[in-house]
């Protein structure tokens, strides 16, 4: 008997299954981290700017209250000290997802 919402699995199955974790929510962040070549930025909290809003952050932006799709205005009231990088040019990130 199976209760609802359990999934049984035979031992063998267990045994041989791995789980990955992406965030791909952070991968432009991450692009321009390993691009930065003053090293600043993965110290820093930063977020990628598209037109007038944030399309994502770093984990320092996150813990300081920065979120995905808030306006940069927004964004700066709640951390003075946010580094901006413009990421209309996909270029990078296309490359760097190959």
């Amino acid at each position: 008997n199976r209760s609802p919402g359990r999934v049984s699995h035979d031992a063998k199955s267990n045994a041989e299954r791995t789980v990955i974790h992406l965030d791909v929510d952070c991968f432009y962040c991450q692009c321009e981290s390993l691009s930065d070549r003053t090293g600043k930025l993965a110290l820093s909290p930063f977020a990628i700017q598209q037109k007038h809003i944030i399309v994502t952050c770093n984990y320092i932006a996150r813990k300081l209250g920065i979120k995905k799709l808030m306006l940069k205005e927004e964004a700066l009231r709640i951390c003075s000290d946010l580094v901006i990088v413009d990421g209309s040019d996909l270029t990078l990130y296309r490359r760097e997802a190959r």
